[in-house]
């Protein structure tokens, strides 16, 4: 990220993201030491995964909102509103950790009733947010940093990202609705190291998680295949096979999961 980018970006998304990217070193310092586990992990690994995803979005957020045509007012409306949200969720995971119990789908007292409803809320609002960035960044002209018309294939892996990570709210809702992320199967138990996708059943955070950094790998594999010299067909073509293979990934283990069927299967 470069000096240029850093002075666009929105304020309040620049310093949420630094915050976040604080809270994710607090976490994994705090993974030193011993505390009694949520559901078989250590109470710090999910405010660290939030953290490190929720800098990210906040950061890339910094960047597509400076190259939307859109009034700066409504610009600024965006960056708060997607800095508060993400700080009422961070807020909640943290808080629910340092109380040593679960932050998602928990209603078991008024306090973790409250806490799951804000979460529920911010998540709503930002979805709502990010459909209308992925809107204005479809039908409007983006912008680079020089103020010129973004590169073509650099403005449509933005378009397609934002596009993608509509699919966040979909496996994020039926998570909701099923007060669970598990299908076929309990929250907890045997997972994939860290990520902790269920190694025995449909997880719906495989696909939440591959359309949520869609936003992030997309545009970086675009810039990549600017910087390589290659006839333009065949970055083209690169690039549509990259897009097809993320979004088949993000349909494909959303289905998957809807079938009770674990992303990986390790070995017994």
């Amino acid at each position: 990220m470069t000096l240029t980018m850093l002075e666009r970006m929105p304020p309040s998304l620049l310093w949420t993201a630094i915050g976040h990217a604080i809270l994710t070193v607090a976490c994994a310092l705090a993974l030193g030491r011993v505390a009694k586990p949520i559901l078989g992990l250590h109470p710090a690994i999910k405010p660290l995964k939030f953290a490190v995803s929720i800098a990210l979005f906040l950061a890339t957020m910094g960047l597509v909102l400076p190259s939307l045509s859109i009034p700066a007012s409504q610009r600024t409306v965006l960056s708060w509103l997607f800095a508060v949200t993400m700080t009422v969720e961070s807020g909640a995971i943290v808080t629910q950790a340092l109380r040593g119990t679960t932050s998602h789908f928990n209603r078991g007292h008024w306090f973790d009733a409250i806490l799951w409803k804000l979460m529920m809320a911010a998540i709503v609002v930002t979805s709502l947010g990010m459909a209308w960035v992925a809107v204005v960044a479809t039908f409007w002209p983006m912008a680079a940093g020089n103020g010129s018309a973004m590169a073509p294939l650099l403005a449509a892996a933005w378009r397609v990202g934002l596009w993608l990570f509509m699919l966040v709210p979909v496996s994020g809702f039926a998570m909701g609705g099923r007060q669970r992320h598990s299908i076929g199967g309990e929250d907890g138990g045997p997972g994939l190291p860290f990520v902790n996708f269920s190694v025995e059943h449909g997880d719906l955070r495989v696909a939440h998680f591959i359309a949520l950094h869609a936003l992030q790998a997309l545009p970086l594999v675009a810039w990549a295949l600017l910087g390589l010299e290659i006839p333009p067909a065949m970055r083209t073509v690169l690039f549509v096979a990259v897009v097809s293979l993320t979004g088949g990934l993000c349909v494909g283990t959303l289905a998957q999961a809807f079938r009770g069927r674990p992303f990986l299967r390790t070995a017994q």
